[in-house]
C-alpha cells in the first residue's frame, strides 16, 4: 500500500463512512440493487421474468467478486458489462434478463443517485452537527466583549457570541440548501437508450405500462420520483446543483478558517490543543492554527471540483457525450470527501473554541479610547450640537493622537470646550459592557428563532464521535 499513490482524502482527511459508499464494492452493491429493481418492476408489468429468477438474484445479490469483474474488464473494456457477465456467472438462471431492455446508463446514473443521497445525507449530518458545536460556543459567549473590525482594522465592540453567529447563519443557509438538494434529488429511472424509452415500449407494449415501470423503479431505490426528462443520461445539471451545495458549505467554512486564523493571531480565540500535540518541528512554543488552516485547504478543492463539474456539465453534447466520465469519476467523489473532511475538522473546531479573555482585554484597552466616539457624537447631539461638525472635530483629535502616541486621545478630546461637558460621563461611556449595543440581546434572539427550531428539526442526528487521527 505504501508503494503507490493513494488520495490523502481517503488516507488522510475523509471519514471511513464517505471513502467506503465511493468505494469499488459500493458501486457494485448499487449496480446490483438497480437491476434488481428493475427486474422486479418489470415483473410487475407483464415482461417475461420469473419468480425463480428473481429469488436467484436476491440470493446472489451480495456474492460479488471484484477480482473476476477486473479480469472480465480487460478484456471487454466495458465496466458496466463486466460487472454484468461477473453477476451472470454465479446466477445463471437470471442471467437471460438481468439488464433487459437497459443501457451502461440506467445503471450508472441510478446507482450514482443511491451513491449521492447517502453522501449528501452525511454531510448533512456533519453540518448539523457543527452548528449544534457552534450553537453552543455562541450561546457561552453571547455576552462576552471583543473587539470588532471592519477591513481588519479596529471598528467597535462586538461580543464573541455574536461574531460566532454570523458563521453560523451562513452555515444554516447551507443546510438548507443541502436539505432541499437530498429531498427533491431523482432518480433516472428507465428511460432508454436516448431518453425515449422505446426499447421498454417494445418490450412492455404499452406507453402505460412504461410509466408503471418507471414509477416503480423510483419506489424501490426509495426515491419520490425519478425524472420527467431525460437523455441517454441523467442531465448533468443535476451534479452541478449538488457540488453547488457543497461549494456553497465549503465557502462558509473558508471564511470560518480565515476569520479563526485571523484571531488566532491577535491571540483572541484559540483552536483546541490536544495533549502532546506539536506545533512546530523546530519552534516547541508554538500553536499553530493547524484546524483552520485545514479548513481553509480543503475547502479550497471542493470550490476547484465545482467549476470542474460545471465546466463537464456545459460541455455535453446533444443527448450525452462520454466526456463527462472521467471527469465525474474524479472530480465528484473527491469533492464530497473534501468537503467531510472539511466538515469534520470544523466539527472539532467547534467542540474546542476558547476565548482567550486576557488577549481580548489587551486588544480593547488598546483601542478603548476611540471606542466611545458613536457614543460621544449621541451625546453631543443630544445636547443640541451639530453632529457633523462633531464628527469632524473627533476626526482630527483621532488621527493626531495616531500620528503621536505620546498624546491621550481623551485628554486632548476634553481640552475641546465642544467635548468638555461630557469628561463626567467618560467612564460609563467607555465601560466595554455599555459598548457592544444589542449584540447579547441578538444572539439571544438568533438562538431561539434561528438555530433552536433547527436543530429540533434534526435532533434525531446523532452526536459524531469520529476524531481527527491527525
Amino acid at each position: 500500500m505504501f508503494a503507490t499513490y493513494t488520495s490523502p482524502l481517503v488516507s488522510r482527511y475523509s471519514s471511513h463512512e464517505m471513502a467506503e459508499i465511493f468505494s469499488p464494492l459500493s458501486y457494485a452493491r448499487c449496480w446490483r440493487r438497480v437491476w434488481l429493481a428493475l427486474a422486479e418492476a418489470q415483473a410487475e408489468v407483464g415482461a417475461p421474468i420469473t419468480e425463480e429468477q428473481l429469488a436467484a438474484m436476491r440470493e446472489t445479490q451480495e456474492q460479488i467478486d471484484l477480482a473476476r469483474v477486473a479480469e472480465i474488464e480487460a478484456e471487454t473494456r466495458h465496466d458496466v458489462m463486466a460487472h454484468l457477465l461477473a453477476w451472470g456467472e454465479v446466477c445463471p438462471i437470471a442471467k437471460p434478463i438481468i439488464h433487459l431492455g437497459a443501457t451502461s446508463q440506467f445503471v450508472n446514473d441510478n446507482a450514482e443517485a443511491l451513491i449521492f443521497r447517502q453522501g449528501m445525507t452525511i454531510l448533512r449530518n456533519r453540518l448539523v452537527n457543527v452548528i449544534r458545536g457552534l450553537s453552543s460556543f455562541a450561546h457561552q459567549e453571547r455576552a462576552r466583549p471583543t473587539l470588532g473590525y471592519s477591513h481588519f482594522q479596529p471598528a467597535q465592540l462586538v461580543t464573541v457570541g455574536k461574531r460566532t453567529c454570523l458563521w453560523i447563519q451562513d452555515l444554516v443557509f447551507d443546510l438548507n440548501d443541502l436539505a432541499a438538494r437530498i429531498e427533491e434529488y431523482p432518480c433516472r429511472g428507465a428511460k432508454g437508450t436516448v431518453g425515449t424509452q422505446a426499447s421498454y415500449l417494445d418490450l412492455l407494449g404499452s406507453p402505460k405500462k412504461v410509466i408503471q415501470l418507471d414509477q416503480k423503479i423510483a419506489e424501490k431505490l426509495g426515491f419520490a420520483r425519478s425524472a420527467v426528462i431525460t437523455g441517454q443520461s441523467l442531465s448533468r445539471k443535476h451534479d452541478t446543483r449538488i457540488l453547488d451545495a457543497l461549494a456553497g458549505i465549503s465557502t462558509s467554512l473558508s471564511k470560518l478558517g480565515r476569520d479563526m486564523r485571523l484571531l488566532m493571531h491577535t491571540g483572541e480565540l484559540r483552536e483546541p490543543f490536544r495533549q502532546g500535540q506539536v506545533g512546530s518541528s523546530a519552534m516547541p512554543y508554538k500553536r499553530n492554527p493547524m484546524l483552520s488552516e485545514r479548513l481553509c485547504a480543503l475547502s479550497r478543492v471542493v470550490l476547484h471540483q465545482r467549476n470542474c463539474i460545471a465546466d463537464m456539465a456545459g460541455s455535453q453534447w446533444l443527448e450525452r457525450s462520454l466526456d463527462d466520465s472521467a471527469t465525474r469519476r474524479i472530480s465528484i467523489p473527491e469533492a464530497f470527501l473534501a468537503c467531510d473532511g472539511a466538515l469534520r475538522v470544523a466539527h472539532e473546531l467547534s467542540l474546542g473554541l476558547h476565548a482567550d479573555q486576557q488577549s481580548i482585554d489587551d486588544r480593547m484597552k488598546t483601542h478603548l479610547p476611540f471606542l466611545a466616539v458613536e457614543k460621544i457624537l449621541a451625546e453631543v447631539v443630544k445636547s443640541g450640537g451639530d453632529r457633523q461638525e462633531a464628527h469632524e472635530k473627533l476626526r482630527v483629535h483621532a488621527m493626531a493622537c495616531f500620528e503621536d502616541r505620546n498624546k491621550d486621545f481623551h485628554e486632548e478630546l476634553f481640552k475641546d470646550p465642544l467635548f468638555k461637558p461630557l469628561k463626567k460621563r467618560l467612564k460609563k461611556m467607555v465601560d466595554p459592557q455599555t459598548l457592544i449595543g444589542m449584540a447579547d440581546i441578538q444572539v439571544s434572539n438568533f438562538l431561539d428563532e434561528v438555530t433552536r427550531p433547527l436543530l429540533r428539526r434534526y435532533s434525531d442526528v446523532p452526536a459524531l464521535t469520529d476524531a481527527l487521527s491527525v
